[in-house]
């Protein structure tokens, strides 16, 4: 039956250098009420509106690090403050500049795409525009002492990370970059000889950004220098964690610059990204965690002990720091090269083969008088196959990049959670894991659905990953966390449709009632429609290959499910789910040697009952069907021929 098709992923990224340190404050900042003191925030506008440079400095400064309360921020922008402050972008004062920029990207970087909009409607754009000018030409990092870095570059390096937030939330961004044509001021700031690494992953992170589904400023950058800067960038030694990063970023640039290429034979295009991805996955990140856990133990002692020398101290914090951020990067790497992999996998067309019997076809077989039986040729694999370089394919295989993608599944034990949750930078690297992982499954998602079976490893390499993932799902993942349910979820679909396409039944002949139950336990107690549409598909497909062993031992199963599907098409107020439930009744029982089975649960009679209902909510929810509304009006068509057919059946 019709599907609605799912939307190129991406999940948004983490800052990988983090919150940059900024001077200071007095306990009495700190200890603001910023929810509710319109005071204070009165205070701050003086502050950043005074004619003193150590006043608006510091005004911007309180700002930066007041930007995770949202109360705060909310109130800040009630009272237009984006508009006074961002003029000081290109305040003649570079100190002021760069806590500004801080102070703006804090912003930006802790709200959600309501913060973005704000700053965006409250002109953000021209200040920042004319901040990028004065980089225009040439220009090299100055060397200071003790290699720290000079000021025009850290308000460079802040200004990235503004621009990069923004143009991820907001399409005028996006436009407002092209316009301005911002990419010939960035692109040059790509080479690490000149500007070392934080620069270029500043700048690469917005590029990864921008140039996703850019269509017009992909074309100026395929005809320019950038394939070779980026070549240079993919080409640099895996030697520390921030060149990974930028490899991976590079990467990703190239196949968003050349994403509607990819399956014209641009085989050098594809092999060089894939290579990238593969060197990236492969870096282990456990030793990485263990050795941060250790510095992290390492600096309590030391903090603890009374007469360690102060230099120690700092050694050991800088050391601690630098694991931080290495840390960081690799994680980010990783997630970038998911990313990277599940859009090559990803061609819009995410409507498969199981789930996806068009309504057309559905018709003429009921209206024929034919039975409706499920095809489960691997149509969408081979097209894509067909259509994918051969030669990336080659190294798809050779690398065993499923393997990979699977081995980025990781969870920490829970000596090394325990370590990170005790300190406050550390969690948000444990954020990142997590993030990670979701991500690697949502890829297993998309590589599994657009290969063959025997390039996936054949039947017997699915049902291991049917089983990894199901005991991932039952044993090590909080239910209350719904991207990772409704990831691990999506897997699981994918997979199981996989081993049902190569007719691989016969594993589940020795499912039991027990077994069945976990899967129905997630269904109906999740409150997430993803999670609910993605068990209902797995609980379809087991049914049809229930079906198809044809024994009497799984009839009970079957029954089982016809009945949890029948409950979820009359009770769910979700119209997306009902539709999804009964479209794979339809597919379980589709067979007409399982009417037996339809007969005990009074199938026909209660799809009857569902039809009035179902009609009514259609007609009342009509303008709020959204993207699911072709699918539930086909269901609702399909519904009708499917009890005509099986009445018309009975009387035979």
């Amino acid at each position: 039956m019709g599907k609605s098709k799912s939307k190129k992923f991406k999940i948004k990224s983490s800052n990988p250098i983090g919150i940059p340190s900024l001077r200071e404050l007095d306990s009495s900042y700190l200890n603001l009420n910023t929810t509710n003191d319109t005071e204070s925030v009165k205070s701050i506008f003086l502050q950043i509106q005074s004619q003193r440079v150590e006043e608006r400095e510091t005004g911007a400064v309180i700002v930066a690090n007041l930007a995770n309360n949202k109360e705060f921020v909310g109130a800040l922008l009630e009272e237009n403050f984006i508009k006074i402050a961002s003029p000081l972008l290109i305040d003649k004062n570079l100190a002021v500049r760069n806590a500004v920029a801080g102070c703006l990207r804090n912003i930006a970087a802790c709200g959600d795409y309501t913060v973005s909009e704000a700053m965006v409607e409250q002109d953000i754009m021209t200040s920042l525009v004319m901040l990028f000018e004065q980089y225009k030409g040439p220009w090299t990092p100055i060397k200071t002492e003790s290699n720290k870095l000079d000021s025009k570059l850290e308000i460079f390096i802040e200004a990235c990370h503004l621009l990069w937030s923004l143009c991820e939330n907001i399409d005028l961004a996006v436009s407002i970059f092209n316009e301005k044509d911002l990419i010939s001021i960035l692109i040059p700031c790509l080479k690490v000889e000149i500007y070392g690494s934080e620069v270029p992953l500043a700048v690469a992170q917005c590029l990864y950004t921008v140039t996703e589904n850019n269509r017009k400023l992909n074309e100026i950058l395929r005809q320019s220098e950038t394939k070779m800067i980026l070549k240079d960038l993919m080409s640099l030694p895996v030697t520390e964690p921030e060149y990974i990063l930028l490899k991976t970023l590079a990467a990703g640039i190239k196949l968003n610059i050349f994403s509607d290429k990819l399956n014209d034979c641009l085989s050098d295009i594809a092999t060089s990204i894939l290579e990238v991805v593969s060197a990236t996955l492969q870096e282990p990140i456990n030793p990485t965690l263990e050795l941060l856990c250790k510095q992290i133990m390492n600096k309590a002692e030391k903090l603890n002990m009374l007469n360690e020398e102060e230099e120690n101290i700092e050694k050991t914090l800088n050391a601690l720091d630098k694991t931080l951020d290495k840390t960081a990067h690799l994680l980010c790497a990783k997630q970038i090269s998911l990313e990277i992999l599940g859009n090559m996998f990803d061609d819009n067309d995410d409507e498969d083969e199981w789930d996806d019997i068009s309504s057309s076809d559905s018709e003429e077989m009921i209206l024929d008088g034919g039975e409706m039986e499920v095809d489960m040729t691997d149509v969408t694999a081979n097209d894509f196959v067909l259509r994918f370089p051969s030669e990336a394919l080659q190294i798809i295989l050779n690398e065993n990049l499923l393997d990979k993608v699977t081995k980025q599944i990781y969870i920490p034990s829970d000596e090394i959670k325990k370590v990170l949750l005790s300190h406050i930078k550390a969690k948000d690297n444990l954020k990142r894991l997590d993030t990670v992982r979701i991500t690697a499954l949502l890829c297993l998602n998309n590589v599994i659905q657009k290969l063959k079976v025997d390039n996936l490893g054949g039947p017997s390499k699915l049902l291991e990953l049917w089983l990894y993932l199901g005991k991932l799902l039952f044993e090590k993942t909080d239910l209350a966390d719904v991207d990772q349910v409704e990831a691990v979820s999506r897997s699981l679909s994918a997979v199981i449709r996989k081993l049902a396409e190569a007719n691989y039944a016969s594993h589940f002949s020795h499912m039991t009632e027990s077994d069945l139950g976990l899967l129905i336990n997630i269904c109906n107690k999740s409150q997430d429609s993803r999670i609910k549409v993605h068990m209902i598909s797995i609980l379809g497909i087991i049914g049809c290959l229930l079906g198809n062993l044809n024994l009497s031992s799984s009839s009970h199963l079957i029954k089982i499910i016809g009945s949890v599907l029948l409950d979820i098409s009359s009770k769910s107020v979700d119209m997306w789910v009902v539709a999804e439930a009964l479209d794979v009744l339809f597919d379980v029982f589709a067979e007409d040697h399982i009417d037996y089975i339809a007969r005990e649960i009074n199938l026909v009679e209660r799809l009857n009952n569902i039809l009035p209902a179902l009609k009514a909510k259609i007609k009342l929810q009509k303008k709020n069907l959204q993207d699911h509304r072709v699918v539930i009006s086909t269901t609702k068509d399909n519904l009708i021929r499917f009890i005509k057919y099986k009445n018309n059946l009975n009387k035979k």
